[in-house]
């Protein structure tokens, strides 16, 4: 099979895996509704330069992947599929990167393997299939390290690295030149003795950035000032030492999230970390690169106070790299993988089984969880009240896991099965993945947020004002197709004033609000609100009465 043949089937391969059924369930708060508003709100506006959420300045991230998005919903129209398809795109063009460096690195069946590991893997299947900004931010970076790598035959990639580099804090700010910085100067420290420190490349690469990031920051100072970067700074400063929005986890969070939930490649990579001695000392270098980067990424986001699951995501691509390695070895026999590997495979694979098939039992069978004394939240208990249609076969999604995973094991007792062993262990995920997502993940979201997002749905094309109360959401916004004229910024009202003024102003529109029902107390309580529904654990007001106090404002 020529090269040419194995890229297209990947090209194919990775379309069929990722486009299907990216538009069957609404898109999650926060950050999949945030990045999807702001390109939302580009094309109302027509203003493409600037990134906005609920038509006020958002300064948490600059543009380019919402520039994509943005793209596809002209292209495919404002819905959950357009927001998702950059990212199913660029799944596929990892899926290519990482075969092209694996080809170059060692051989064609060693890049299949990467490609194996990648896509055969839990979370990175799951992330591709999302509408968030790491998949692209991620790609760049390891594009930018991979170049900075190749700076020993080839002194011209320092550009290349630079462009990538730039591309990467265009697309989620300076923290991508950082990490990028981080791991070259860990990896001179680890083989400083190999060549002197990377003065020249750190320059070229700051300035490129500066460069390119550049670009768009000096449109948006012309404009605005410097409202973006000190913002943007402030913000990445929260979350180094606060767990901003909440989102505060102890130190070992990430180590958890990847190991367990980069299931079966988290498993084997532990394999590649020993040295072999048929290794080349290209090979071995970017080896060695691939663990620095791992560290680099895990160590960096487990000190920092903010920790959500996405944050650890860069290490995917270099723990793959790391397991195809140790399968590579594995599958010529230079090593064995004795009991403790497969006991962890066979003990991961059932956690894991048992997790995918007590999900939906759990929601098929809400009635003795809401028996069960420990289950008190409010806001749990009328949302597991809410009858979601299940077909039963739901929880034996999970057996593909199970079967798979112990198939595998079983199959690397005989030598000569050890390639369809790995096969059947990363296959097994793929499909479990391609399944899971379209049978159980849309019955789950209806739970979690499918009453409010049928709210919101309903008010589109109305002249209303819709707002949330007491919760963090953007989903008013996307769902309601929330238009330019009925915002703070249109009003000309601060936006720390907006929920006040909705609630006690003279508004010029009807107002409805929506707040999950263990917040809704004081709610209940207010003297402009009644209550117009009550579903899913969400409680929907109406205001009715207008401040006399207050004059109306007139839109600018």
């Amino acid at each position: 099979m020529t090269q040419r043949t194995i890229r297209l089937i990947i090209i194919l391969g990775g379309l069929l895996l990722f486009v299907p059924n990216l538009g069957n369930v609404h898109l999650f708060d926060w950050d999949e509704v945030n990045f999807a508003e702001c390109a939302r709100e580009m094309i109302v506006t027509g203003d493409y330069l600037h990134v906005k959420i609920d038509f006020a300045p958002f300064h948490e991230k600059p543009p380019l992947f919402i520039w994509l998005q943005a793209i596809s919903m002209l292209i495919f129209g404002v819905n959950e599929f357009a927001a998702r398809l950059p990212n199913a795109i660029i799944g596929v063009v990892t899926l290519l990167v990482i075969f092209n460096i694996g080809l170059r690195l060692h051989n064609a069946r060693f890049g299949l393997l990467w490609v194996l590991a990648y896509a055969g893997s839990l979370l990175p299947q799951f992330y591709i299939h999302s509408a968030i900004i790491d998949p692209l931010f991620n790609l760049f970076i390891f594009l930018a390290i991979d170049s900075l790598f190749r700076l020993r035959d080839d002194k011209r990639r320092v550009y290349m690295a630079g462009l990538y580099a730039g591309l990467a804090v265009l697309t989620k700010g300076p923290v991508g030149w950082g990490l990028i910085m981080l791991t070259l100067c860990v990896a001179w420290l680890v083989e400083r003795r190999s060549y002197t420190f990377p003065f020249r490349p750190i320059l070229i690469v700051t300035l490129a950035t500066v460069l390119l990031f550049g670009l768009w920051l000096g449109v948006d100072y012309v404009q605005n000032g410097p409202q973006f970067v000190a913002e943007h700074i402030a913000y990445q400063y929260r979350l180094l030492t606060s767990g901003e929005a909440g989102h505060e986890q102890p130190f070992y969070y990430h180590t958890l999230v990847v190991l367990l939930g980069c299931y079966p490649a988290s498993i084997l990579f532990f394999r590649a970390f020993k040295p072999d001695t048929t290794e080349s000392v290209q090979q071995r270098a970017y080896r060695l690169w691939m663990i620095i980067l791992f560290a680099v990424v895990m160590v960096v986001f487990s000190i920092v106070k903010t920790k959500i699951v996405h944050y650890s995501s860069m290490t995917y691509i270099p723990l793959t790299f790391l397991a195809a390695v140790a399968i590579q070895r594995w599958l010529v026999g230079r090593t064995e993988w004795r009991f403790l590997t497969k006991a962890a495979l066979t003990i991961t694979c059932i956690v894991w089984a048992a997790v995918a098939a007590a999900i939906p039992l759990a929601f098929m069978h809400s009635e003795w969880l809401l028996s069960l004394p420990t289950f008190r939240d409010e806001f749990l208990r009328a949302s597991f009240q809410q009858h979601v249609s299940w077909t039963g076969f739901e929880p034996l999604i999970a057996i593909i896991l199970l079967i798979g995973g112990v198939t595998a094991v079983v199959l690397m007792r005989d030598a000569n099965k050890r390639m369809l062993s790995v096969s059947v262990l990363f296959g097994s995920v793929t499909v479990f993945v391609v399944v899971f997502l379209p049978f159980v993940a849309p019955r789950i979201e209806r739970y979690t947020q499918g009453a409010a997002i049928d709210f919101y749905t309903s008010m589109q094309g109305k002249q209303v004002y819709v707002k949330p109360l007491t919760m963090k959401s953007y989903a008013h916004l996307f769902y309601t197709h929330k238009p330019y004229e009925l915002s703070a910024t249109a009003k000309g009202i601060p936006v720390d004033q907006w929920e006040p003024w909705l609630l006690n102003g003279t508004i010029d529109h009807p107002a409805y609000f929506v707040s999950k029902v263990n917040d809704a107390r004081r709610w209940r309580l207010h003297q402009n609100l009644k209550v117009v529904g009550e579903h899913g654990g969400f409680v929907f007001f109406e205001r009715i009465t207008t401040s006399p106090e207050l004059p109306p404002l007139r839109s600018r």
